[in-house]
């Protein structure tokens, strides 16, 4: 039998050192209020039977997935399916229509898009219904496929099941809802026309790593988690990992740091799109 836990104090500068760990495994720069994070932190060491500060910070600097387990209890993932309307009425009526033209001659066609920081799976659902209903059907004669990977384990099991609450539905489309959906009980199943689109992968979006080309990056809400630097470099592999041509979506209100990479920024509505120029290809040797 486990003897019972005893709450343990956490220091200050522990807290700081954590949180240093945690940017530089995850690139999640924490801006948790310090009594919040110190009340997290202890629940994480109950959880785990840690039975101190000090064991926990040897095991983040020598363990990747401890960093891992620990940012799964501090990160909310808030999200919900069709966050930000006008940016899928971009994707909708901008870049899939954009993608299409470019690629008419092509048989058949294909389309490659990554939703980073995919949290429990609404974003890359509610990408695939919008392909689905501007592509007709289950990708009509299109090669569709749709990476959606996140840090968090638990939360990409969720994605896996793709099944959802009604009052994660809110703010989905009714007609979409009724297409893509099928009613368990008090919950609702997303389809395999859809799921099928979707691959789910564990993925640390501070650790360099090529994983192939896309036409479009739904990247929304990471980038302010991140140190400028951290950032910096994201948006670096963000531009390496899009085909010349292709479109990267951020949260709304969001703007890309001044760096190297260049960009094009489109409007539509309020709603800004920044895409990499065609001309990058020749520049960069691809």
């Amino acid at each position: 039998m486990h003897k019972p836990f005893t709450s343990i104090a956490i220091l200050e500068h522990e807290l700081s050192e954590l949180r240093l760990i945690l940017e530089r495994q995850t690139g999640v720069l924490l801006d948790t209020p310090t009594d919040t994070l110190s009340g997290l932190v202890s629940e994480f060491l109950e959880s785990q039977r840690i039975g101190s500060t000090d064991d926990l910070l040897g095991r983040l600097r020598s363990s990747e997935p401890e960093c891992e387990n620990l940012a799964e209890l501090l990160l909310d993932g808030e999200t919900r399916f069709f966050r930000y309307p006008v940016a899928f009425e971009s994707l909708a009526k901008v870049v899939l229509p954009d993608l299409q033209a470019r690629q008419s001659g092509d048989h058949p066609r294909s389309l490659r898009m990554w939703s980073a920081g995919c949290s429990t799976g609404e974003e890359p659902y509610s990408i695939a219904m919008s392909v689905c209903e501007v592509v007709n059907g289950n990708g009509g004669s299109w090669n569709v496929h749709i990476v959606a990977g996140d840090i968090r384990r638990r939360a990409l099991e969720v994605a896996e099941r793709g099944l959802y609450p009604q009052t994660a539905l809110e703010h989905a489309p009714r007609q979409l809802v009724q297409t893509y959906f099928a009613r368990v009980g008090e919950h609702f199943l997303v389809k395999p026309r859809v799921r099928n689109l979707v691959t789910f992968a564990p993925m640390n979006l501070a650790k360099p790593g090529y994983i192939g080309q896309f036409d479009c990056i739904f990247c929304m809400d990471v980038l302010p988690h991140f140190s400028a630097a951290q950032r910096a470099a994201l948006v670096q592999r963000l531009h390496l990992y899009l085909q010349p041509g292709g479109y990267l979506l951020l949260g709304q209100g969001e703007k890309l740091p001044a760096v190297e990479a260049p960009f094009n920024s489109r409007k539509n509505a309020d709603y800004t799109l920044y895409q990499k120029p065609v001309a990058a290809a020749a520049k960069s040797g691809r």
